[in-house]
């Protein structure tokens, strides 16, 4: 690589000979690629496959019932990996309040709704998953400030600032 662009993209010694890319199919470096196309390429690859194995399967009431399911199950465990971030840095420092109130509110919403129009139990049962992990972030949010369980850092970075976003 040029001493350039790896001076432009922050790299250093052997992280310069270190380029990861999908085609490597490195099991160890899954989702660690050093090119935005490399993405590009799983996210299309994956959706070609999976829009072929269900057009081949789409006459199954179980294939699509469970297809539903994952996809609201998904989207339902959105808010874990950052409960569980949260949770291992004992801090929520960085965390927009707001947007944690805005994801509640408008899950309490959406799992009201589908409780009233008598949807399928995999959605509403999801809802409440949903609405269950936001009330655990926002209980993060009052313990972690109200009983910090480190130092909270009084410097602005790139990435706390980010975070707040």
């Amino acid at each position: 690589m040029p001493p350039l662009l790896a001076a432009i993209f922050g790299l250093q010694g052997h992280e310069i000979e270190t380029w990861r890319h999908a085609a490597d199919f490195d099991w160890n470096h899954f989702w660690s690629w050093s090119h935005f196309v490399d993405y590009l390429q799983c996210v299309l690859a994956f959706t070609l496959v999976a829009a072929y194995i269900t057009y081949l399967l789409l006459d199954s009431a179980l294939f699509v019932e469970t297809l539903g399911f994952l996809a609201v199950f998904t989207e339902a465990m959105l808010g874990t990996p950052q409960l569980h971030c949260n949770y291992q840095n004992k801090s929520t420092e960085g965390m927009s309040i707001k947007m944690v109130l805005m994801w509640t509110s408008g899950d309490t919403f959406k799992t009201g709704y589908f409780l009233l129009t008598q949807a399928p139990v995999q959605f509403w049962t999801c809802g409440l998953l949903q609405v269950f992990v936001d009330f655990a972030i926002l209980f993060q949010v009052y313990y972690y400030s109200r009983y910090p369980q480190k130092p909270v850092s009084h410097t602005v970075s790139h990435t706390t600032s980010a975070k707040a976003l």
